[in-house]
């Protein structure tokens, strides 16, 4: 078994409190450098892609830039999420690290602070000259509508790009190694949720897995409470528990859902088309 990539939660706390995103109602944790290490020595056969976050925001990790020289080490292609706050704080750790293939910045992450795009764009202007793709995402729709505060940001991204982009639930280019995302809110799944179907498509467990900094695996990177604990990574090898765990992987090929994540989650119908 690969998978086209592996999320790696290096810490669980984050710098902001946003409205779109689930609150940690885990142990604030963060990852020490040899559990990191391990992971990576662990996951080396199984995926060459690895995304540093679940929850939390990546950038706030004291030990960053030794994570990044690390992957890069074992030759792994680190993508990151962040909301942008510590863009220029950690610009020469990120600038520096061979190992960083792209940037995933939530810039309606602050709508309400005027400085806050204006970091954000210089930073990401740096990154992407050094050929680093950088990936501004507002994903704000709501019912198939942007609010004003959204597309006054959109008008700024056209000012400073000199571009013309009408907004519509796609990527666009801005610049070279440079774009925009736009896309639906989503609702993080949940137990409490209502039943959504049994039946459907997903990523999770095919394409990707999730490591929580505690060492739990899941099937996808929106299980943030491993409420399908597949194993630890800290406790056995990462071959046991895939090999444990096959008949996942076989009932999701066959759209089906045991799980009663899986069930009540309404993201995965986005690949259902």
């Amino acid at each position: 078994m690969r998978f086209k990539k592996i999320y790696v939660e290096i810490l669980n706390t984050c710098n902001l409190n946003c409205s779109f995103c689930i609150q940690n109602s885990r142990k604030p944790q963060q990852m020490t450098l040899d559990q990191f290490e391990h992971v990576l020595k662990q996951i080396h056969p199984y995926t060459k892609y690895i995304y540093l976050h679940i929850l939390g925001e990546p950038l706030m990790h004291p030990q960053l830039k030794e994570f990044l020289a690390l992957a890069h080490q074992y030759q792994f292609h680190v993508n990151l999420t962040t909301n942008g706050t510590l863009l220029e704080k950690q610009s020469d750790v990120l600038l520096q690290a061979k190992a960083l293939r792209q940037i995933n910045i939530s810039i309606h992450a602050k709508l309400d602070d005027p400085n806050y795009l204006k970091e954000i764009l210089k930073a990401g202007d740096k990154l992407s000259a050094q050929g680093i793709y950088v990936s501004y995402r507002l994903w704000q729709y709501r019912q198939g509508h942007l609010d004003r505060q959204v597309l006054s940001v959109v008008h700024q991204l056209n000012e400073h790009y000199h571009t013309s982009i009408i907004p519509s639930k796609q990527s666009f280019q801005l610049q070279p190694h440079c774009f925009v995302s736009f896309d639906e809110q989503f609702e993080w799944p949940s137990l409490s949720h209502p039943f959504v179907s049994f039946t459907g498509s997903c990523q999770g467990w095919r394409h990707m897995a999730g490591i929580l900094c505690d060492g739990r695996v899941v099937p996808c990177c929106l299980d943030t409470k491993a409420d399908i604990n597949l194993g630890n990574i800290f406790e056995e090898d990462f071959s046991l528990i895939l090999s444990r765990n096959e008949s996942l992987l076989t009932e999701i090929r066959n759209h089906q859902f045991t799980k009663e994540l899986c069930q009540k989650c309404s993201y995965r119908t986005r690949f259902d088309h």
